[in-house]
């Protein structure tokens, strides 16, 4: 490709904004806007936890401010701390482990299964011992994990399992949503999700009541009904201060209304959109039929995968390259900006001086030094995954020495 050439392209690059509120979104956030008795926590809020609740066919379903939120919650509820032991996957996003870290426990990293790219339950199962208290597992680039496998060691140890469901709203394992299995799951609807809830927002979702009373309790700085009968309303004041959860100062992790409001309207749709999601990846990923060296995920049988990213494992060795060579090749000749995501929690400096650089983790660190991301949205449209692909294509031939 000559230069002239390459400059005419359009360059194509993740955007900010993974899906755009359709006209009846808009709608319904112009209402609470301008008739809502208040745009923090309402009526908007508690219509979006039962109605995700019975989305995911869980508990109860309590709305946050974030993912981040509902997993700090999540750690805060299965009662782990210094003297515990909690089992994460080394390669996932940072919010992941930092709340666990928070509590003083010690992490202990998984690795990945080579071909999934997710936790592997086989990697869990050496890591546990004595001390472990909690598992987290991450549902990453929007694929369930093996989550039989991992109840199973669970329900063996008696250890909590927190479901990292950030990237994967609607996904589902053997018919069921993920973050209905474990004993937590959370939520984003940051704006880079399948869905969003203007910008932040999540959703922890809980099997007992007694957890979804202490997450209400906490998320409000303390407020809570005063109980019994009052002889005036105004005394002795307009609510009770609490202490959430015995031994914790409560937070402020509330979603506010206008949020709640766009959020129930795209969970009606979220299916459609993952379905989109979907058919969109078939067709990229089929392209690369002829190209081994340009390897996805591999979705096991009885997983339905949700697409938040489309990222891939370039094993460009035997022609002498590695992925920067690619990221290079496409970014300059072929205005396609890839990204490398999710660097090795323990290899990270954050980390490693909290002291948690320790870990054996092969398949995580072959993943994480040969993957590419390539931009990824919903409803990209035909003729621009085709062209994505075409300019990746071109590449990959240009690498072969084609």
């Amino acid at each position: 490709m000559s230069p002239s050439t390459a400059q005419d392209l359009q360059r194509i690059e993740m955007i900010g904004v993974q899906t755009r509120l359709n006209e009846a979104e808009e709608q319904a956030l112009l209402k609470v806007l301008r008739e809502a008795n208040s745009l923090a926590t309402g009526p908007e809020g508690e219509a979006l936890e039962k109605e995700f609740a019975a989305y995911l066919d869980s508990g109860d379903a309590v709305a946050l401010s974030s993912c981040s939120s509902a997993l700090e919650l999540s750690a805060i509820l299965t009662g782990l701390g210094e003297g515990d032991e909690v089992i994460i996957p080394a390669h996932t996003f940072v919010a992941t482990a930092v709340p666990f870290g928070r509590t003083g426990a010690t992490i202990k990293w998984a690795d990945i299964d080579s071909e999934t790219r997710n936790v592997s339950a086989e990697s869990i199962e050496s890591l546990i011992s004595d001390k472990t208290k909690v598992i987290v597992a991450v549902h990453l680039y929007g694929l369930p994990c093996e989550m039989d496998a991992i109840m199973a060691l669970a329900d063996k140890h008696n250890i909590y399992v927190v479901e990292d469901c950030a990237q994967a709203p609607g996904a589902r394992y053997k018919g069921k949503c993920v973050g209905s299995i474990g004993h937590f799951g959370c939520f984003s609807f940051h704006t880079h999700k399948n869905i969003n809830t203007l910008g932040e927002g999540g959703m922890l979702a809980v099997r007992d009541p007694k957890h979804a009373v202490a997450s209400r309790r906490m998320r409000w700085m303390g407020n809570w009904p005063l109980e019994g009968e009052r002889k005036r309303y105004w005394e002795p004041a307009m609510a009770d201060l609490v202490e959430p959860i015995p031994g914790h100062w409560p937070v402020n992790f509330c979603m506010g209304e206008p949020n709640a409001a766009v959020g129930r309207l795209l969970i009606q749709r979220l299916d459609d959109i993952n379905r989109q999601r979907r058919e969109q990846a078939a067709r990229f990923m089929d392209r690369f039929k002829d190209y081994p060296e340009m390897s996805f995920q591999s979705v096991p049988d009885g997983c339905q995968h949700a697409y938040h990213l489309m990222s891939a494992r370039y094993d460009g060795q035997v022609y002498g390259k590695d992925n920067g060579d690619l990221i290079e090749c496409l970014f300059e000749k072929h205005q396609l900006k890839c990204l490398v995501q999710y660097w090795p929690l323990n290899r990270s400096d954050l980390f490693k001086k909290f002291g948690f650089s320790d870990a054996v983790v092969p398949e995580t660190d072959r993943f994480f030094d040969n993957m590419i991301s390539f931009p990824w949205w919903s409803t990209m449209g035909d003729d621009l995954v085709d062209e994505m692909a075409r300019r990746a294509i071109s590449a990959l031939d240009e690498l072969r020495g084609g």
